[in-house]
């Protein structure tokens, strides 16, 4: 049932997004100066596959927590549990074939992929890989959330509602991180905040070894509470344990800064001139603003200069002085407001500009080395394309995948 859904969904997003990609592609075609807007892997790639985040947020879990649940109603649990089989064997094969399941849910966006190259749409191996890789790490985390939340549960239904409260706060923190409730000091806690540099291209170690501290943790708490011989006493003394140990490791991942940018434009990287130029930077860096989360120009400045300056120098502290309060009237009220400090050293500077044609300057003034020469790095072509007809698409999706799935459940009814 849950890949009969898939299907349809996916074919949604699909068609969508290759319709409204195919309208932004008609000026390209006419003028090419537009087209290097144009990029397949945030037209359409990353759309389709919010479909398939959607069934790992909300569907996929009913179908992990059945392969704990249904043991323990139907008593199979105890008669597991007394075979030489080791329990961390038992529920390492639970994980390996639910992770067998993910990979058929993925498999919806495998043919988006297929059927989108065979269109002659554009695909760029390394940052579509870096997605696909965000998707398993994020489906691992479900299943290990999914399975946790079955284990300590007496039925199925409050396991489902354990899960979905994991999965659908995640949401909550998402709204409040763009706001300024108390709740942004959390926002990190976010799945989704861990799916999203994948799906921006961006290998983040840091972020990679925090999911498998998670994940780990709580497939180890899934296995304490598996076992119904054990008291709660030796239940929680071990959850303990568990939690302290994942406290200790978790700072690790704030030693591991680097990142790569896997995007074929390079968005997220200084030009390696640039770059070569910032390492030499060796005292501290601060860059103090002025501007409400709001403003259209924090987001245009994170975007080109405060995000890659993070990536290049790791300890550049940043510090918001209006984080905390709204934009309405704000520039009216405060002659500060719009201002950017920047401090390396004893050394201060003080700009309003967003742009980088005019803030790197003034960093090579500050930190009192030379300007890199300036490259001319390759301009992004863009790939504009339009897709005539869906036709083969609502086949695939809307036919030919609902029939596979009838098909694999005939056979499975018949066993």
């Amino acid at each position: 049932m849950l890949l009969f859904l898939t299907g349809p969904l996916v074919s949604y997003s699909f068609i969508q997004a290759v319709s409204l990609y195919g309208e932004a592609s008609r000026p390209a075609l006419v003028t090419p100066q537009m087209a290097a807007g144009l990029n397949p892997f945030d037209g359409v790639i990353i759309p389709t596959y919010g479909s398939l985040y959607l069934t790992l947020t909300l569907l996929f879990p009913f179908v992990a927590i059945r392969m704990i649940s249904g043991d323990k109603d139907s008593g199979a649990l105890h008669l597991l549990l007394q075979t030489p089989v080791r329990p961390g064997a038992l529920l390492a094969s639970k994980v390996v074939m639910l992770s067998f399941a993910l990979f058929l849910v993925e498999l919806p966006g495998f043919l988006a992929l297929f059927h989108w190259r065979l269109s002659g749409g554009h695909i760029y191996a390394p940052e579509t890989l870096c997605l696909l890789f965000g998707h398993f790490l994020y489906g691992l985390l479900v299943i290990a959330i999914s399975l946790f939340a079955a284990t300590v549960s007496e039925t199925a239904s409050t396991a489902a509602l354990l899960a979905l409260a994991c999965t659908l706060g995640s949401w909550v923190l998402d709204f409040a991180a763009s706001g300024n409730s108390w709740l942004v000091k959390f926002s990190g806690l976010s799945l989704t905040a861990a799916l999203k540099p994948f799906e921006q291209g961006l290998l983040q170690w840091n972020v990679i070894v925090r999911i498998v501290i998670a994940a780990a943790g709580l497939f180890a708490l899934t296995l304490i509470w598996w076992h119904p011989g054990r008291s709660l006493r030796v239940k929680f003394s071990w959850s303990a344990a568990v939690l302290l140990a994942c406290i200790v490791l978790h700072p690790v991942s704030h030693f591991l800064t680097r990142s790569s940018d896997l995007t074929e434009d390079q968005r997220h990287s200084f030009s390696p001139t640039v770059s070569a130029a910032l390492r030499q930077i060796h005292e501290p860096v601060r860059v103090t603003l002025y501007l409400a989360p709001e403003d259209p120009r924090l987001m245009d400045f994170d975007h080109s200069i405060l995000a890659k300056l993070r990536r290049v120098l790791p300890r550049t502290e940043i510090v918001n002085r209006e984080a905390s309060q709204a934009l309405l009237f704000k520039t009216g009220e405060d002659p500060n407001y719009g201002l950017i400090v920047y401090e390396i050293g004893a050394r201060r500077a003080e700009s309003r500009s967003t742009s980088p044609e005019e803030v790197l300057p003034l960093l090579w003034n500050l930190a009192a080395i030379a300007p890199p020469a300036s490259d001319n790095p390759v301009a992004y072509p863009g790939y504009p394309l339009v897709v005539e007809s869906s036709g083969r698409a609502e086949f695939i999706f809307n036919v030919l995948w609902p029939a596979l799935c009838f098909a694999g459940w005939f056979l499975f009814s018949r066993r």
